[in-house]
């Protein structure tokens, strides 16, 4: 598979429209049945046309800039990115779509679990045994502050073939806040902005800040 049709395109996109938080798993681990295993040049060059037809319709509109965000990640990765110890916490998130827009985003943590992801040495290490999972709920504060294509293992959490996200000023909420998560970087509601607020006031500075400054 080494080039790729506008069908072909459609194709692609119509995948990647089906996973609710896209990662493009669908072109790591899966084939159509009875299709041999891609081979590692064919998953790259799956990754390459995801990169390029995702950023056309799923990227973040630029010219509706909003000066929040938020992106929901599933558990535990969510839980890493809110660690406040940058040493340790993971601060790029690995994406096969991009966008532009740069600014505040919230992180909401899926109600769906990577449960794979748990036994992952790196993760085990990081989390405390008894570490309790947050579930659909917002649990941190960042910034966006730029993102950059596949460079090999830029960071102990980054995945080739995906454009890292790169997060920066990253605060917890001591308080997490349930919300209904959504996909791509998707637009908090001003009661949900409030409610965040309201529950962790250390953080109604920077909310606000944010609000008047807009987004760029």
């Amino acid at each position: 598979m080494t080039t790729f049709s506008p069908v072909a395109d459609t194709a692609l996109l119509a995948r990647l429209s089906r996973e609710a938080i896209p990662t493009g798993e669908y072109f790591r681990t899966r084939t159509p049945a009875g299709s041999l295993p891609l081979t590692p040049q064919q998953q790259r060059t799956n990754y390459e046309a995801l990169a390029t037809v995702s950023r056309r319709p799923q990227t973040a509109p630029d010219h509706d800039l909003t000066p929040i965000r938020c992106m929901t990640i599933r558990p535990p990765w969510s839980d890493l990115i809110a660690l406040e110890d940058d040493q340790v916490a993971k601060r790029i998130e690995n994406r096969v779509w991009t966008t532009r827009w740069r600014g505040t985003l919230l992180i909401h943590a899926g109600s769906e679990v990577d449960i794979e992801a748990l036994a992952l040495d790196a993760v085990r290490e990081t989390l405390d045994d008894d570490y309790k999972l947050v579930r659909g709920s917002v649990v941190a504060i960042a910034d966006l502050t730029g993102i950059h294509t596949d460079d090999g293992a830029c960071t102990r959490w980054s995945q080739q073939g995906c454009f890292h996200f790169e997060l920066a000023r990253v605060q917890r909420l001591t308080t997490p806040v349930p919300a209904r998560g959504a996909q791509r970087l998707w637009k908090p509601t001003p009661k949900l902005l409030r409610r965040i607020g309201d529950a962790n006031l250390h953080l109604r500075g920077r909310l606000a800040g944010a609000n008047a400054g807009g987004g760029s």
